[in-house]
């Protein structure tokens, strides 16, 4: 009996021993792959693991990647060699996806919209074990809502679950924000303050903002300065270029603009994106309602872009309140399913109440809670940008709601890299977009002649006073909210070398492949103390508001391709919404009574089917 229990151990020392070097994919590596000690270490070996690494990318990013392939491969000669390949953007999924097949392949770059498909259809390794045994990439110190994005459980299908798996990690975050052309706010008369919300009374007491000027130095002595992205005092106009703008704010600056340029075909104001305008007052494109339906797992997705139920915010002077057996501090929005009091339906795709409940209006008439727009009201406002003045873009009890004419159309704008080159060009006044633009902007091939900035994307307010005078008072908000890009790291699944590319990977995502990327100017930072240095703010250099990043990556989250596992329930009403809708030739009304938009109820059902 004691023989056998010997044998027994011993076997189960062996299996433990190996598990070190399998990971959670399942598969034992390669014996061309280096192993791994427990620690995540490398482990004395005489074979060289050979990785294939793809990218795509402009010149920028090549340089970049280039340069840390040869650090890497220097730091771990004769033991990986990792081979950059890189594929044009057009048609680089499409080559990837070809690739898996193989055996070829082994990193690459999966964009947060498509990683899930990826996941689902086998094709990506697992790096769970990898990522949680490692004594390097540090989950604590980077930011939580990016590495979140890239865990998945491809069985319930929802993200950022304790039961998720790690399919990817970033290699980067472009959070967005507004970069605007500072020498057309000088022209135009504006003067730019540089204070966040929390130095607002520091710098009413005399001391100087960011950019070392006090208040007297600006003209602002007998001033109370608020918190306001635009005010005016006198006849003298004020942009603070760390407060978001109210939409209001944002209107009347890209129309001074607009008027001041000296393009007259310039415009003063550009997005591409209604996510920052319908998050900040809590509204979404697709809500996940609870059922009873076992057909559908628990719930199922209703489209609820055009949902024109109001938001509630809890006001900021209550500690608390609990709504639909919830709980929500000062400042947080009710989810959709709290407001209307939603527990389940009774099958999926069913209608339901969309009464506000008795108990949110209660709180409301309490002064507990504070009334927003609703997700139709905010993805008005944002059509209503490249709308022309003459254009009715929604009516609404029998109110013509015009646009504002301050964004190019769609279809003037060209493709995304006509953006980019419009504010390069002085063109657009402000631009919202992501930190990649960056490089671009400060490269001298790039035809900017101007000095520019950055600040935040706007965010919703009331005041207790008309017009943009220095005495209002902010009576309620919404929150800051925005999108950030990102590009995850994978392992193909059928790799050989899976350890030896995790290494690689690593050392991508570690502080000295994040920090070449940052000097660069291209990324932010996925370590937040690294995000928060020299390394990445570069004082000297444009954009001297660089901060603003580091805000945005605390706050932002991935667009509306990130929820699904793919594209086919937004292609066509978004083909449509940017399309006709954004180019004037279809209204509101005709847009949400489209059948491409009344079909995605019906494409959204599938999502959840078991």
């Amino acid at each position: 009996m004691k023989n056998i229990t010997r044998i027994l151990a011993l076997i189960l020392a062996l299996i433990m021993s190996l598990t070190v070097f399998v990971a959670c994919g399942g598969k034992t590596p390669d014996k061309s792959d280096v192993e791994l000690d427990p620690e995540g270490n490398i482990r004395p070996t005489d074979t060289v693991a050979n990785v294939e690494f793809w990218i795509n990318g402009d010149e920028y990013e090549l340089e970049v990647f280039q340069d840390l392939v040869d650090r890497f491969n220097k730091k771990n000669e004769g033991k990986i060699k990792v081979k950059l390949v890189q594929k044009p953007s057009d048609g680089y999924e499409t080559a990837v996806q070809q690739a898996l097949s193989g055996e070829k392949l082994d990193v690459f770059y999966v964009g947060d919209a498509g990683y899930k498909s990826y996941a689902e259809q086998g094709l990506l390794y697992d790096i769970t074990a990898l990522v949680e045994n490692s004594s390097t990439y540090d989950l604590s110190k980077m930011w939580d809502n990016v590495i979140t994005r890239y865990k998945y459980d491809v069985n319930s299908k929802l993200s950022g679950t304790e039961s998720g798996r790690y399919y990817g990690v970033p290699k980067d975050i472009g959070p967005t924000v507004i970069y605007y052309n500072e020498t057309e706010f000088e022209k135009a008369g504006i003067k730019i303050i540089s204070v966040a919300k929390e130095d607002l009374d520091a710098y009413n007491g005399g001391a100087a903002d960011d950019r070392g000027n006090t208040k007297a130095a600006m003209g602002l002595s007998d001033v109370t300065v608020k918190e306001y992205g635009y005010f005016v005092v006198g006849n003298q106009k004020y942009f603070n270029n760390q407060i978001p703008m109210s939409w209001a704010e944002t209107v009347e600056v890209a129309t001074i603009l607009q008027n001041s340029m000296t393009n007259p075909n310039a415009y003063g104001y550009f997005t591409e994106w209604w996510f920052n305008y319908g998050w900040t007052v809590g509204g979404d494109c697709i809500q996940y309602i609870p059922t009873t339906d076992a057909s559908h797992g628990g719930g199922w997705y209703d489209f609820t872009l055009a949902d024109d139920t109001p938001n509630f915010i809890v006001a900021d002077d209550v500690a608390s309140v609990t709504v639909n057996g919830n709980t929500y501090k000062a400042g947080e929005i009710l989810s959709y399913a709290d407001k209307l009091g939603l527990t389940s339906t009774s099958a999926a795709g069913e209608s339901y109440s969309k009464d506000i409940t008795a108990d949110v209006l209660a709180l409301e008439a309490e002064g507990k809670l504070n009334r927003l727009p609703s997700q139709r009201e905010a993805f008005t406002e944002f059509v209503r940008l490249a709308a022309k003045t003459s254009t009715v873009v929604d009516t609404v009890d029998g109110v013509n709601l015009m646009g504002y004419g301050v964004t190019p159309t769609p279809s003037s704008i060209g493709s995304d890299a006509g953006k980019t080159q419009a504010f390069a060009q002085g063109e657009i006044g402000m631009l919202v977009d992501g930190r990649w633009n960056v490089t671009y902007f400060r490269d001298a091939d790039s035809g900017v002649n101007f000095t520019w900035d950055v600040c935040p994307l706007p965010m919703y307010r009331e005041y207790d006073a008309e017009g943009f005078g220095a005495e209002r008072n902010v009576t309620v908000h919404g929150i800051e909210a925005g999108h950030s890009g990102s590009v995850g790291l994978c392992i193909s699944n059928n790799s050989q070398v899976p350890n030896a590319a995790w290494k690689f990977i690593e050392f991508v995502a570690g502080e000295e492949g994040q920090t070449a990327q940052a000097e660069k100017g291209f990324a932010i930072p996925l370590q937040k103390e690294l995000a928060n240095s020299e390394v990445f703010l570069q004082s000297d250099k444009m954009p001297k508001n660089s901060k603003i990043f580091i805000r945005a990556a605390e706050i932002q989250g991935a667009g509306d391709w990130w929820y699904l596992a793919d594209n086919a329930w937004i292609d066509d009403w978004a083909g449509v919404l940017n399309g006709d809708v954004r180019n004037g030739k279809m209204s509101m009304t005709e847009f949400f009574a489209s059948k491409q938009f009344a079909d995605t109820y019906g494409k959204l059902l599938k999502y959840t089917e078991k």
